[in-house]
Order: structure tokens, then sequence, then C-alpha cells
């Protein structure tokens, strides 16, 4: 079902509105798979999944090596994106110089969640309200035995939502 799910990396979340339109070959659970459904897994335990992920974008993006991103990841997300390639999709968020560290340190806010029909995916998206600029996220993790692999990704900036 999965061949290369990456997104051009750039802001998923516009103000206060979501325009998901990522662009990944066969972009996550379909409406037909995904239950309209929140807090699918304990959300200490999404956290860390988005952080796990968040903290080797911004080693590659500092290093300028996603080999650790992409060996992290499932092997189809493997196959299909090797770290050339990577490092071409996450251009634009080098080129902004976007530092991930502070998502360590802050808690994010989901937008959405949805576990497939067969429990055998994941997508987790939404954002974490840092200033200036928040950042974004859409991914995918796949179950392979006990553990949740990287499929798809998205990660972005965007302006500060102002509070009402």
């Amino acid at each position: 079902m999965v061949s290369s799910r990456i997104s051009k990396p750039g802001a998923l979340l516009r103000a206060a509105s979501l325009s998901l339109a990522l662009a990944l070959s066969g972009a996550g659970a379909s409406a037909q798979d995904a239950p309209a459904q929140t807090n699918l897994v304990e959300p200490s335990y999404a956290t860390a999944l988005i952080r796990d992920v968040l903290a080797a974008v911004n080693h590659g993006n500092w290093t300028g090596n996603y080999t650790v991103l992409r060996d992290y990841a499932a092997p189809e997300f493997a196959q299909a994106n090797d770290p050339t390639r990577l490092a071409g999709l996450f251009t634009d968020v080098r080129a902004e110089r976007l530092d991930l560290l502070p998502v360590m340190t802050t808690d994010p806010v989901m937008v959405d969640t949805q576990l497939s029909q067969s429990a055998r995916e994941l997508r987790l998206t939404g954002y974490f309200p840092l200033e200036p600029r928040h950042v974004s996220f859409d991914l995918v993790f796949g179950l392979e035995g006990r553990r949740w692999l990287l499929l798809g990704i998205s990660v972005g900036a965007f302006d500060a939502i102002e509070k009402p």
C-alpha cells in the first residue's frame, strides 16, 4: 500500500486553519480506513513519537545528513527515500534555518489523530505553538512488530496564531 510517503516539507498549517494538502503518495489512512476519533494512542506516547522523528529531522537539517532519519523509518520509506533525496526534500526547511530543538520541551497541539481500521497505520497531525513561528507536522507511522515506524512526513513552520 505504501510506496513513497513523503511530501516536500512546507507549512501544512496556515493561520488558524489546517490545509491538509499533503502530497504523499497514498497519503496515509484514507477516510474509509480512518474512523474520526481522537486520543487513539496515549497522548504522552504520541508526543514521544513526534519528538523522536523531529529530533532526527533536526539532526539531518543541521548536518545535511539524513541517513539516520532514513534508517530509522520503515523499510518502504528507506527504499523510496535515499539520504540525497531527503536532503533535497528538506531544502526549504534547512534554508529557513528552522530549529526543531524547542519541540523537545513544548507540548504539541494535536489537530487530528487517525488510526486505520486494521490498527496498523497511525497518522498524527498538529503543531508546536512556538514563537515566533509554530512548527507543523503531519506524520504517518506503520506498526511493525511492537514499534511504530515512519512511513510519511511533512514538517514546516507558519506564523504564530494570534490568541483571541
